[in-house]
């Protein structure tokens, strides 16, 4: 999920910026997991993924969505439905909503904590932009992901 919106916020930079070398923001870990509801077929998480954003351009996310699978199964619907002021040169929290699909929780909880690097896939799409100027981005992000490091 983290990646996913790190390279929808580098397009909308890199379009909103000439001739400037532009580096990705730095995941910084995840902060306030929190069970907000927790239901037989789905359960609501919250998150907030810290990042720090190394670039002298400011930037603004006003939503983004899509679904997230975890060792190829799919995990479930997550969303930011609040605005997100992306500072340069600061550090910045996204508020992530996940609507955890428990069939997943229950058939693959042990398999997937005990493995030290999970396989993440994102697509979905965020709405960025910059002085009152927005377009959505697609999302998208496959790779491997170590536990630990997400939730230290």
């Amino acid at each position: 999920m983290k990646l996913s919106l790190i390279a929808a916020i580098i397009f909308l930079t890199s379009g909103l910026s000439s001739c400037r070398s532009l580096k990705e923001p730095l995941f910084n870990g995840v902060e306030n997991v929190q069970i907000k509801k927790l239901g037989m077929n789905c359960s609501l998480m919250t998150m907030d993924l810290k990042y720090f954003n190394p670039n002298n351009v400011n930037a603004r996310m006003k939503e983004a969505e899509g679904d997230a699978w975890l060792d190829s199964t799919y995990l479930g619907h997550f969303y930011v439905d609040t605005t997100v002021d992306i500072r340069a040169n600061s550090d910045f929290l996204i508020p992530v909503k996940l609507n955890v699909d428990m069939k997943f929780i229950l058939q693959n909880a042990l398999a997937t904590f005990v493995n030290k690097e999970v396989l993440i896939r994102i697509k979905g799409k965020a709405k960025l932009g910059k002085s009152r100027i927005y377009k959505k981005y697609p999302l998208s992000y496959e790779g491997k992901q170590n536990l630990a490091e997400l939730f230290k």
